[in-house]
């Protein structure tokens, strides 16, 4: 061989290696084919360091070894509930903006409590019931689903799945193809007319194969033998409660009762809603066809039963400890189903949760840690009183919720006193009751501004000037009105702002990050990786820097 002809094999064989690379390379950058967005409900960042060992390979511990992992993402709002924070995910905006400012809320100068995604101006489809009378029409501000279907004139289809409504709607947005929801009256998971005319066949299909029945007769046993489960408090404990009245706080869980009164709403509260909920959403990938074409889908699913399950049995429950473990497995199985069906390098995934929760109080008093209980009757008498001592007049007073109290404007004005100077008073009033941190008027957060992700700062963000309320008040640390058993979230401090922020997948690169990002970045994020407008109400930067170079 002579050395001309050397050099140019050489040359053949380096050109071909880089045309690979930058084959490979642009690969890498080419937009999705399907987004998947997964919320888990209840879920705090600590469950990934303490579940960690228990684990398997392919669900939790392949998104975060594959993937890249947000250590230090939090909630960057008050109140930090499945309603507001679903939406917040989807937005990238705050209650502020997107008007979802709680799961319900008083609405000013009526006795009238709005569920925040209730319409009684749609029709159910797949029941008769009313549980299909919702929509996302108070959700004022654009979704990633709203953006994907205007950007790709309708084309890129848009679907959501959850047991909660309001966790497959907030996240569907407006324009989506259709939302699902687990109806417990009738044990089938069914929509809204603001979506759809009729069940899909494949929907209708799933119902038909009665999964809740199925599951529950197999009852719940742990997963792995009982006695393992070190990361958890012992079975039957001081701090849980049962979902059901007189039912025993111990595994294993017999469904018998519920199955022969054809009462399915139990599955909630137990590791098969969540395993339903991931059947259907498998079934919605393969028979919509998703991910199957150059232009984007998205596709998101809600796991709820974390939630439920942390409300009764608290979050250091073995109930907690084993809906992870086999949320674990549905996570890679449905893993598995997007390699097999779209294809590994064509989709992107993120993970993370709508809040946290707190430890049980009782228990942490039991640690000599400062916790404790406040009553709502006790508070809403104490402001009573003091409206009556201060001003003459208890009905002043017209509702006290999400830690927020609505004065009554018509009163305040037939009186002739001043809305600030009551709210002031009233203010100062508040932080003298026991369990009471702080509280702020309606003026203040109107006007002042605060050291970011201080406490004032989490109240404006979650503080819409339209629907919220004339003083909102915070708790101390560990404090919360909530029965003695189980625990409850809306707070912000750490342990229900501090969430698991994941993305893996098409685009992502791999490794993990230390430094404070907050939930609204996960939005525009998602929209620059899909090269889309960025939701309309958006407040944050995206993660451009942790993409794949283009």
């Amino acid at each position: 061989m002579s050395f001309l002809n050397y050099i140019s094999k050489l040359l053949i064989i380096f050109l071909f290696i880089f045309s690979q690379c930058l084959l490979s390379q642009n690969n890498s950058s080419v937009k999705p084919k399907l987004v998947v967005g997964i919320v888990v409900d209840q879920m705090r960042n600590d469950y990934i360091y303490r579940y960690w060992n228990r684990f398997g390979e392919g669900g939790f511990k392949r998104l975060i070894n594959d993937g890249f992992y947000f250590k230090n993402a939090h909630y960057n709002y008050i109140p930090t509930y499945t309603g507001p924070g679903h939406s917040s995910i989807y937005t990238g905006a705050t209650p502020r903006t997107h008007a979802i400012i709680a799961n319900d809320w008083h609405i000013k100068s009526t006795t009238i409590s709005n569920y925040c995604v209730s319409d009684t101006g749609v029709k159910s489809i797949g029941c008769t019931n009313k549980n299909g009378k919702m929509s996302p029409k108070n959700q004022l501000s654009s979704t990633i689903g709203d953006e994907l279907k205007i950007s790709t004139n309708q084309m890129g289809k848009v679907f959501s799945i959850a047991i909660k409504d309001r966790s497959a709607i907030l996240p569907a947005g407006h324009a989506a193809n259709g939302a699902f929801w687990f109806d417990e009256i009738t044990g089938n998971f069914i929509s809204s007319s603001w979506y759809i005319k009729e069940l899909p066949s494949w929907v209708n299909a799933f119902n038909n194969k009665n999964f809740p029945k199925v599951y529950l007769t197999k009852g719940w046993q742990t997963l792995y033998p009982i006695s393992s489960y070190s990361n958890s408090l012992a079975d039957n404990n001081n701090y849980e409660a049962s979902p059901v009245k007189k039912e025993a706080i111990t595994f294993p869980y017999n469904y018998k009762d519920f199955i022969e009164k054809n009462d399915f709403s139990i599955i909630k509260s137990n590791p098969y809603g969540n395993t339903i909920t991931k059947d259907l959403a498998i079934s919605c990938l393969i028979n919509e066809s998703l991910g199957k074409d150059n232009i984007p889908d998205l596709l998101c699913i809600s796991f709820s039963s974390p939630d439920y399950i942390g409300h009764y049995y608290g979050p250091r429950s073995i109930e907690a400890e084993d809906i992870y473990l086999r949320l674990d497995k549905d996570i890679e199985d449905l893993l598995n189903t997007l390699d097999e069906q779209v294809g590994k390098n064509n989709y992107t995934i993120f993970l993370t949760a709508d809040h946290g929760g707190a430890d049980v109080p009782n228990h942490l008093i039991d640690y000599k840690i400062p916790a404790g209980y406040i009553k709502e009757k006790y508070l809403v008498t104490e402001i009573k009183k003091f409206l009556q001592r201060s001003f003459g007049d208890s009905s002043l007073f017209e509702n006290n919720s999400n830690e927020q109290i609505f004065l009554d404007a018509r009163k305040i004005n037939q009186l002739n006193l001043k809305t600030a100077e009551v709210e002031s008073k009233l203010a100062d009033f508040l932080i003298t009751i026991n369990g009471i941190s702080e509280a702020f008027t309606s003026s203040t957060l109107k006007t002042q501004c605060f050291y970011k992700n201080d406490y004032p700062t989490l109240l404006q963000n979650g503080y819409n000037h339209k629907l919220s309320g004339n003083v909102c008040y915070i708790y101390n640390p560990a404090w919360m009105d909530y029965s003695e058993k189980g625990t409850t979230h809306g707070a912000g401090y750490n342990y229900d702002t501090h969430v698991p922020i994941i993305f893996y997948g098409n685009g992502i690169k791999k490794g993990n990050y230390f430094q404070y990002v907050s939930i609204t970045q996960i939005a525009p994020t998602i929209c620059e990786l899909l090269q889309i407008n960025q939701t309309n109400g958006c407040i944050s930067d995206p993660l451009n820097e942790f993409f794949i170079s283009k």
